[in-house]
């Protein structure tokens, strides 16, 4: 699966326009700059690594991103109509969370996290599209999203803080801490973590299926084990009074009308 030229820059286009819309201008003129600064980078990295994982192509990055936004809005509007309390965080702090969640998959501003596999094998075989640039620090990518922001000056509230730092829910142990608590006082303060995973795996799941369909369309064709059902198909055929002389009407009228057009 692969997006077109025109699908790449149209969805970097509607990225920054998000952005722009959302966030003030004291974060848009910290946001904004480094964008540009990187924007071939971004524009054209993928959201994972492989092919059957999600998005793992060139634009995949932000195609993701605006999946998780997307989510992101409806998930508010079940969240309210079921009676979520959204008065513990802004809408702001929902887009936020949503735009740069990920933000640690472009890696170091030194160095890519992703870079294209050379090895024909891993692709073919793994669907490993991409491997990790190991000459960059290791850092899980909720956390290297988070280091980035404050590196660049960019300054987050407590519950995009908390919301991007545990996303990708108990896919990570070291988050049982926020979604396992054992008393009341420790329990999350607001469900916009719980909002921002569903969000994320929601996107990640769809963008499964796109691939897995693109990669296995539905054929009107005989699939390669058709010539053994013909077989059974054809014995079946073969059942009737004559030769079955233990079986009743009614069974053979059943079996029979398995095979009437």
């Amino acid at each position: 699966m692969k997006l077109s030229a025109e699908k790449i820059q149209s969805n970097w286009n509607r990225y920054i326009n998000e952005i722009t819309d959302s966030f003030s201008k004291e974060r848009t003129d910290i946001l904004l700059p480094f964008l540009d600064k990187y924007k071939e980078r971004m524009m054209m990295m993928p959201a994972s690594s492989k092919n059957w994982h999600h998005s793992a192509f060139a634009g995949g990055y932000t195609d993701h991103v605006l999946r998780v936004f997307d989510c992101a809005n409806k998930l508010y509007e079940t969240w309210v109509s079921m009676g979520g309390d959204v008065s513990t965080y802004t809408v702001e702090e929902m887009h936020f969370a949503a735009l740069f969640h990920d933000l640690g998959k472009m890696g170091q501003q030194e160095g890519e996290y992703y870079q294209p596999n050379d090895s024909q094998w891993h692709m073919d075989k793994l669907g490993q599209m991409y491997k990790f640039n190991t000459d960059i620090p290791a850092m899980k990518v909720p956390e290297r999203s988070l280091f980035i922001l404050q590196e660049i000056g960019c300054k987050v509230t407590q519950n995009e803080f908390i919301t991007i730092k545990i996303h990708d829910g108990l896919y990570d142990e070291s988050n049982k801490f926020y979604f396992m608590s054992g008393q009341k006082e420790t329990r999350l303060r607001t469900h916009l973590p719980l909002l921002m995973h569903q969000a994320d795996h929601m996107a990640a799941q769809i963008e499964f299926e796109l691939w897995n369909n693109s990669s296995n369309p539905k054929s009107s064709s005989k699939p390669a084990n058709a010539s053994k059902g013909d077989k059974t198909l054809r014995a079946a055929k073969k059942i009737n009074a004559a030769n079955n002389p233990n079986l009743t009407t009614a069974t053979l009228d059943v079996i029979d009308s398995f095979f009437k057009d």
